[in-house]
């Protein structure tokens, strides 16, 4: 028996959150979801470690920065892929080299395919 890879999965809208949940536990993946900062923090400490991190880089009145900072500061590589649906004060392209600056091995932009998620998911986890 294989055990499921673990994904955090971080988004604030809770549609798109259990949306995109239910589409990763159907592909075997093992999920713990996070609304905000706050909670995909309190996650990393209690449900971590996880093979990927897949965080809306736009929450609430921040950034996933946090959350990717903490991912690196664990000892261990955890891959991320950014997602964003942009806000109105930065266009995509910034905060596409905002994610990658912070260390996102992909960025996907809202809306998305499922079979782009998964592909990015893929690659990711094999990199």
């Amino acid at each position: 028996m294989t055990i499921p890879k673990r994904i955090l999965l971080v988004e604030d809208d809770a549609a798109v959150c259990d949306l995109l949940a239910e589409f990763l536990t159907s592909q075997d993946f093992g999920v713990v979801q996070a609304s905000n900062v706050d909670t995909a923090l309190a996650a990393l400490g209690t449900d971590g470690p996880f093979d990927l991190a897949v965080l809306d880089f736009w929450l609430e009145d921040t950034t996933a920065i946090p959350i990717m900072d903490a991912l690196a500061s664990h000892g261990r590589r955890t891959p991320v892929i950014a997602i964003s649906g942009g806000n109105e004060i930065i266009d995509m392209e910034a905060v596409q080299a905002l994610s990658d600056i912070s260390g996102a091995v992909t960025f996907l932009q809202k809306p998305f395919a499922k079979e782009t998620l998964i592909d990015a998911v893929t690659a990711a986890l094999h990199a």
